[in-house]
């Protein structure tokens, strides 16, 4: 039997992490500017891109990235889609949302949850 190498194995690239904040998990996900910018391509004259994401559960996720109308700071933020998410991930403040690209071609959007436990007064990240 011929053993497979973690190299031919499925690629995983970290787009952005993010400790969750009040508002993050109350309102509205405040997404990176710069992960924006280089990953997702809005159309001329449009503020806002439906994409998926699947979670480790394979369950496929639609979130809507929406921005402002002033190009200097988009200030982009996940609306549609996102809250749910963060009801159904029992998500709270300093929990931690990764968003990862994986696949043969990164063509794949992912989002990883790691829970901020502490044990003993020590921080510990779990799945």
């Amino acid at each position: 039997m011929h053993m497979q190498s973690s190299e031919s194995g499925p690629v995983m690239k970290e787009l952005c992490s993010k400790i969750l904040t009040a508002t993050d998990v109350g309102v509205r996900f405040s997404f990176p500017t710069a992960t924006m910018r280089e990953h997702f391509k809005l159309l001329e004259g449009s503020q806002s891109l439906d994409f998926q994401v699947t979670d480790k559960y394979s369950k496929v996720w639609t979130f809507r990235l929406y921005t402002r109308k002033n190009d200097g700071h988009p200030k982009p933020v996940l609306t549609k889609g996102w809250l749910d998410f963060v009801k159904r991930m029992g998500l709270k403040v300093g929990d931690k949302v990764i968003f990862v690209l994986h696949g043969n071609h990164n063509d794949h959007l992912g989002i990883l949850v790691k829970r901020n436990i502490k044990l003993l007064g020590s921080e510990h990240w779990a799945d």
